[in-house]
């Protein structure tokens, strides 16, 4: 019998599925369980992944029995369309048809292909714009994710995209900074991108970068000539980055080797959150502190 008391979510990653328990205690939310299963990470095995991640969620939810529970769950931000808007702080109900005309125009996709919604993103006020955050996603890869929770025996009550879902958490759990004008930056490195997330006060803006732990693992593998698997495992098993400068190297000569394609591939990273940071200024931000 499904538990009404509990809340469940599901993270869709590139590369791990995750699924937790919560409960609701005195306004305060208690992870309860929580589990994970990885799936492969090559890109070249990207056809497979979706009867990968039906078989992740049937597992997971079986493991912490959860069948017949809602869940609302999240993907990945390289899996939608993202757009910021600004438009005139006006009605509600305006504001969602003007919102809509942006869509139209600014999504790749004829409209009624793509399943979209939108949150304020800025507070506006009186003489001042609004910023919305618009996302959007194919309709077939919403429907084959639906097919993949429903699957798994869960039902689906609200899907949220990564990025935006974390920031929201980082608002609900430091509420002082947020109140404060100083600004902040979450960096989440998945597998396939590494998500910029910038907040001040009522304001978010997001980026994400194609750097993540696959395109380290594929610098490895072209290094060394192996497969995806053997580099992801290699790197797992004892990969850092190089410091560089005058530090040391590591002994071990592979080692030290694969420090540096690391640390070649990290640096694309750090260049992305510099140049990000500075858009984020050019539009009126503070550097984060």
């Amino acid at each position: 019998m499904a538990d009404k008391k509990s809340i469940v979510t599901l993270d869709i990653g590139s590369q791990r599925v995750t699924l937790a328990k919560f409960s609701i205690n005195k306004g305060n939310l208690i992870l309860q369980d929580y589990a994970f299963q990885d799936i492969a990470g090559d890109p070249a095995l990207d056809a497979a992944r979706s009867s990968q991640v039906s078989q992740a969620i049937a597992s997971l939810t079986s493991q912490l029995r959860l069948q017949g529970q809602d869940v609302y769950y999240t993907i990945s931000g390289h899996s939608v369309f993202t757009r910021f808007v600004s438009l005139p702080d006006i009605g509600v109900d305006d504001l969602d048809q003007m919102v809509l005309l942006e869509a139209q125009q600014n999504v790749p996709f004829p409209i009624d292909e793509v399943t979209w919604a939108y949150q304020r993103v800025s507070a506006g006020g009186e003489g001042e714009e609004v910023e919305v955050l618009l996302v959007a996603i194919k309709n077939d890869a919403i429907e084959e994710l639906n097919d993949a929770v429903e699957g798994g025996k869960l039902i689906g009550r609200g899907v949220d995209v990564a990025p935006v879902a974390l920031s929201n958490a980082f608002k609900y759990n430091y509420p002082d900074v947020v109140a404060s004008s100083a600004s902040s930056l979450l960096i989440d490195v998945g597998a396939r991108t590494s998500d910029l997330i910038y907040i001040q006060g009522d304001r978010i803006f997001t980026r994400s970068i194609q750097v993540g732990g696959a395109a380290v693992t594929s610098a490895i593998a072209k290094e060394f000539d192996l497969s995806f698997a053997e580099a992801e495992d290699m790197k797992l098993q004892s990969g850092m980055v190089s410091l560089g400068g005058s530090f040391e190297d590591p002994e071990d000569p592979t080692t030290a080797a694969m420090s540096k394609v690391i640390r070649n591939t990290m640096t694309r990273l750090h260049s992305e959150i510099m140049r990000t940071t500075g858009t984020f200024r050019q539009s009126g931000g503070n550097a984060p502190s």
